[in-house]
């Protein structure tokens, strides 16, 4: 072997070494690129350059990839059929499908396929400016866009999905662990080898036009009581982050994070959901999972057959925050509101914090429906409506605490039915109330600035408000109200989800 090769081979092993002696990650590795033309490609070409692209999706599934590897698909051509690729990268080395070119996203199109992108364990996937559709097939068929599925995996690591149009998903509404349908949905199945995912990354997308879940998680490694399935572990998804997509005209739930812990879930739209739906659903909601923060998204106009809420902590959640989010107009024509508490037997939800959020015109406010969701808080909300609706209704055997809320309605005739809950330092207007005596309640007029008419923005507080100054203190209150003033720990506050000074109009 010559030498200048033994010295070079030394000289790698030693940098790598000083690397991770000092704690400085390796360089990513530099992996091939490839280029697929489906309007003008040839299979029979190199596929190494955008003069010799490649044709069809056939000839990238049987092609094997390694991590650090690039698939380029030219911009304004349409890919028929499914892409189920194979190999795997890293989160340094990742192997990465994205456009390249001049004009709009290429379209990957699939058929009616359980899957028109199907990642099928692999894992260090990164998904870049594509739009992706599967129409056609059977309404009673799980389908997907997108779809990443671990069966018998172990933990998946490093997934992004970023720049992506997801559109016209047509299969069944059903977004059980068994085999969900939606846009976006990462899946984990299996019996043998307890599998799930880390470091998940869905950012700047949109997703319309299909049933289901339009973006989530879902996984058979759930917890249950002993009496239910004994011996079934759960397995957590980790580093899930949902930020800046937007959701539209969907048949079932908009975004669903299941077994997430501490997931991360922000400023997204989600502009109808629940149209076609055979079954209940939510906006914005977690199931089975611990320490996720919900936060600066909007949910509106959902409406269907089947009730459906804004935001919802169902079964098997623990220590969930709710805060600065926005819901209007849900349910209007149908069933549906705002909040929804269930919690069940089986899985018992705890520690749920709603703060700061407002729900305008919502066809119902906060109903706690279901049993097992003790240590709920709930403060510093607004619940506004303009017409005769319930605000909070209590239907189980648990009360919430329930304070500096603002429950306020623009004519006579809106309630509040809950005999559990602990109210206090909450203002009511226009509200008949059968709710345990509020002894700091105010009543009258919170002066909102323009309520009902300019989003969040409309429910700033005017001078005068008899909502400045009257709040309780709360402890670790998030240091924060939704219009970004700082809320100290320990002074009395505002009531509503406004903090500042009073405005003049």
């Amino acid at each position: 072997m010559p030498n200048s090769f033994v010295r070079r081979a030394a000289a790698a092993l030693a940098l790598s070494l000083v690397f991770a002696w000092w704690g400085v990650p390796a360089l990513a590795k530099t992996g091939r690129t490839f280029y697929v033309d489906c309007a003008a490609g040839n299979d029979a070409a190199a596929g190494t350059s955008a003069a010799a692209s490649w044709r069809t999706l056939a000839k990238l599934n049987a092609t094997p990839f390694h991590a650090g590897d690039v698939i380029s698909l030219r911009r304004g051509t349409t890919c028929g059929g499914a892409f189920t690729p194979s190999g795997a990268g890293t989160a340094n080395s990742p192997i990465v499908l994205r456009a390249f070119g001049k004009g709009s996203r290429p379209k990957i199109a699939g058929t009616g396929q359980r899957a028109a992108v199907l990642l099928r364990n692999v894992e260090g996937w990164e998904l870049r400016d594509l739009e992706v559709t599967n129409p056609g097939g059977s309404a009673s068929t799980p389908r997907s866009g997108i779809l990443v599925q671990l069966g018998d995996f172990g933990i998946g690591s490093h997934f992004v999905v970023d720049n992506v149009y997801v559109h016209d998903v047509h299969g069944c509404d059903c977004t059980s662990t068994t085999d969900p349908s939606g846009g976006i949905v990462f899946h984990a199945v299996g019996k043998q080898v307890p599998t799930g995912f880390h470091d998940v990354r869905i950012t700047g997308s949109t997703v319309s036009g299909v049933d289901g879940m339009g973006i989530g998680t879902s996984s058979w490694w759930d917890r249950r009581q002993p009496s239910s399935e004994p011996g079934q572990p759960f397995v957590p998804i980790t580093g899930f982050v949902a930020r800046e997509n937007r959701l539209a005209d969907l048949g079932g739930d908009g975004i669903v994070v299941q077994n997430g812990v501490q997931a991360l879930v922000e400023r997204n739209v989600v502009d109808g959901y629940s149209l076609r739906a055979t079954a209940n659903h939510a906006g914005v909601w977690g199931w089975n999972t611990d320490r996720s923060v919900f936060q600066f998204n909007e949910v509106a106009h959902g409406d269907g057959a089947k009730p459906g809420v804004a935001y919802d902590v169902d079964s098997g959640n623990t220590d969930m925050v709710y805060q600065y989010n926005f819901s209007h107009d849900n349910g209007r024509a149908g069933v549906g509101g705002h909040l929804l508490l269930c919690g069940d037997l089986d899985r018992p939800s705890s520690g749920a914090i709603i703060r700061y959020n407002i729900s305008q015109n919502d066809k119902t406010g906060i109903t706690i429906a279901c049993e097992g969701q003790p240590n709920t808080k709930i403060y510093n909300n607004v619940i506004h409506t303009d017409s005769a609706v319930p605000l909070v209704a209590n239907y189980s055997s648990l009360g919430a605490s329930l304070v500096n809320n603002v429950f306020s309605s623009q004519v006579l005739g809106s309630t509040i039915t809950d005999r559990l809950g602990t109210y206090g330092h909450d203002l009511y207007y226009n509200v008949k109330a059968t709710t345990p005596a509020d002894t700091a309640a105010v009543v009258g007029d919170p002066l909102f600035l323009d309520p009902g008419r300019t989003g969040p923005a409309g429910f700033v507080l005017r001078c005068g408000s008899p909502a400045i100054g009257k709040g309780a203190s709360v402890p670790d209150n998030g240091g924060r109200d939704l219009y970004g003033n700082v809320v100290p720990e320990g002074n009395a506050t505002n009531i509503g989800a406004y903090a500042g000074a009073g405005v003049r109009p």
